[in-house]
């Protein structure tokens, strides 16, 4: 009974500060995991895939506001997945990440801006022999134009140090237009991006094992994970996922309104422009 009253009131205080964001809980017409990509790693290769990052298919989390520990590492739930896990490192300032409805969300009931969140790692303990690749895919949404906590990346450390290695490659495969929300600024764009990343561990030795660490906002929404693993290194070439400016945009499906941005950009031409879709076939399931 305590549980349910604890449920019910956590499941208010989302809808008050959802409708602070300006923007639901995801965007009409989103697809969770359908821009996450397959790399296409040579080699001796291990995949894990995350997707559906919910309460129903992850009983027994914390709820909200996500604080506390988890019981358990969240394991893979794709077929043919690894040894890799998704762990929390650490609460927020007045919440942490959590399985929700939606997705893994960054519970707090304030509205903060660039509030932090809490910080998640995916680790693997027994990676692919001779590890020299490793690409990681994330696919977040988010909260007063932040995803990660002051815009940064996620890291990697290995063989159990705090190495804290930047990406030696970065973009972004999608930004799929979420609404808008009212800033100090005036009304920004938000969106649900998804990031592809890719480490060169040619050169540091043999890797036994790996964490890649990041820290989320407060009210960000995690929907998808990917992590490949190679023990050869190539870049990754993502072809017509990703446009000469790193970004593809794709409106929702309800009315066909650009996003902020782009009407400012366009103001007074008298059109609006379409936004295109990406080429690259999702490692989860068909881009829409």
């Amino acid at each position: 009974m305590r549980k349910a009253i604890q449920r019910r009131i956590g499941t208010v205080a989302l809808i008050l500060v959802v409708g602070a964001l300006g923007t639901s809980a995801h965007a009409q017409g989103f697809v969770p995991g359908a821009a996450i990509i397959d790399p296409g790693l040579t080699g001796t290769t291990q995949y894990n895939g995350w997707l559906g990052l919910t309460s129903a298919n992850y009983p027994g989390y914390p709820f909200f506001p996500g604080l506390g520990a988890w019981s358990a590492p969240m394991a893979p739930n794709q077929t043919g997945s690894g040894t890799a896990s998704l762990i929390k490192v650490a609460d927020g300032s007045v919440g942490g990440p959590y399985p929700a409805t939606g997705g893994l969300y960054f519970g707090s009931m304030t509205t903060l801006i660039n509030g932090y969140g809490g910080t998640l790692a995916v680790g693997n303990p027994t990676p692919a022999s001779g590890l020299k690749n490793v690409v990681f895919q994330i696919q977040v949404g988010e909260a007063w134009t932040y995803d990660f906590f002051n815009h940064a990346l996620p890291t990697l450390s290995y063989n159990g140090g705090t190495q804290n290695l930047p990406a030696t490659a970065s973009t972004v495969l999608e930004r799929f237009y979420n609404g808008t929300v009212q800033m100090p600024s005036g009304p920004e764009d938000v969106y649900i991006n998804t990031y592809l990343l890719q480490w060169d561990l040619s050169t540091v030795g043999p890797v036994t094992n790996f964490s890649i660490q990041f820290d989320g906002v407060q009210h960000a929404q995690i929907y998808a994970l990917r992590l490949d693993e190679s023990d050869e290194y190539a870049p990754v070439t993502t072809d017509g996922a990703a446009a000469a400016s790193r970004f593809v945009l794709r409106p929702n499906s309800g009315p066909r309104v650009a996003p902020l941005r782009a009407r400012k950009a366009i103001r007074g031409t008298g059109r609006v422009r379409k936004s295109r879709k990406p080429a690259v076939a999702s490692a989860f399931g068909p881009a829409n």
